[in-house]
């Protein structure tokens, strides 16, 4: 449910600068060649940003293509556009493998989908002459990442070949993925990659989209943009290479002190009073838990930003709450506000390293529960809240 115009919210809560995305995009369009397409990635709810509101804004800003890795994400997608009366003819596409029996679905609504064997284009084909339109796809191969693709590059030139002459298909596309290694182990992919292509062109086809980079990608082979490239992480803003122009986080993770006690000396915080003080302490909760998407591993390690002050995790963290330890920030109360991360005080990373994960475990983890609130011109613009 979107809720507009309201200019206070506290709790749990993510907030997403809108302004810092157009910001992340109209910085990365500069270093992309403007004959290459950009593929706005917005698996898993938008790395946590929420599917709909980041497709949108997307879409809006230029953004040539949406990628998801499931159908059930791309079809929320087609539906959110439909009911919104907005981007009727976005192409959307799942990366992931999609069941022969969701492809009628994909069919009608027009959803772009990746195949790796001749017998799903088949059935593909089969069901767009039945439906009289045409399924656009575009084929993997596997060049080293070993997940999903074409592992017999000969058999796929000869598979794309079949598939490229039945009359309800339209091969769009040619992609694989880095493993992201090292530069000589790119180097092998992208030579795999190139001679297949070649193979395919010496025999009349030429794929209208090819594409291997993803954000890391782009960013650490700039010559190899191909005709399309695949921004996930860069958007949002992160990235492990160094970049050409600054990157902006978009997201800061935010909620409020629900209560705090003083407790003496020998008592336990939590579960299993993993945490035991040895003298008087002051002790905050936290009305925020593992079931919100924090990591449970920052127990007893981790910490987040009191009044600008460090406040250490203490005891167990549990599903719906945790608590931090506050005795040394004298202006702390109810209500104040706590950063679980953010850009400056806590930055993602940080917070990722402590949990011994990346920052995309924690982006997409955030729950359903956790309401998404929105700003432009450091006004919020819209709310989405999942359970209301």
């Amino acid at each position: 449910m979107i809720k507009k115009d309201i200019q206070n919210f506290l709790g749990t809560r993510v907030e997403i600068n809108l302004d810092l995305l157009k910001r992340n995009f109209t910085e990365l369009k500069k270093n992309i060649d403007p004959k290459v397409k950009i593929a706005g990635v917005v698996k898993a709810n938008a790395y946590g940003h929420d599917l709909h509101t980041i497709s949108d804004e997307l879409v809006m800003l230029g953004c040539d293509y949406l990628m998801v890795a499931s159908l059930r994400e791309a079809l929320s997608i087609r539906k959110y556009f439909e009911k919104e009366k907005s981007h009727p003819s976005v192409p959307i596409m799942v990366m992931g493998a999609t069941t022969q029996s969701d492809f009628e679905l994909a069919i009608k609504a027009n959803i772009t989908l990746t195949l790796f064997s001749l017998e799903d284009a088949n059935r593909l084909n089969a069901l767009a002459l039945d439906l009289k339109t045409t399924a656009k796809v575009h084929v993997k191969m596997d060049t080293g990442f070993n997940r999903l693709g074409y592992k017999d590059h000969r058999l796929m030139v000869e598979d794309i070949q079949k598939m490229v002459q039945m009359p309800a298909i339209y091969v769009e596309g040619l992609f694989t993925h880095l493993a992201l290694t090292d530069r000589d182990s790119d180097a092998i992919q992208f030579r795999k990659f190139d001679d297949v292509i070649s193979a395919l062109q010496a025999i009349g086809i030429e794929i209208p989209l090819k594409h291997v980079c993803d954000s890391i990608g782009t960013i650490a082979y700039p010559e190899r943009q191909y005709d399309l490239v695949r921004m996930g992480a860069l958007l949002y803003g992160y990235c492990s290479r160094p970049t050409p122009f600054e990157l902006s986080p978009i997201m800061n993770f935010k909620t409020n002190i629900s209560a705090i006690k003083w407790i003496e000396a020998g008592e336990g915080v939590s579960y299993d009073s993993t945490y035991i003080v040895n003298e008087k302490r002051k002790i905050a909760t936290l009305p925020v838990g593992y079931a919100d998407g924090l990591p449970r591993m920052l127990s007893n390690q981790g910490y987040f930003i009191v009044s600008g002050m460090k406040a250490p995790i203490v005891g167990l963290m549990c599903m719906d709450q945790c608590m931090v330890d506050v005795t040394h920030i004298s202006d702390c109360e109810v209500g104040s506000e706590v950063i679980l991360f953010d850009s400056k005080a806590l930055p993602l990373v940080l917070l990722a390293s402590q949990a011994k994960t990346n920052r995309n475990e924690i982006l997409s983890r955030i729950s359903m529960r956790v309401p998404r609130v929105f700003f432009k011109e450091d006004k919020i613009c819209k709310i989405v809240d999942y359970l209301l």
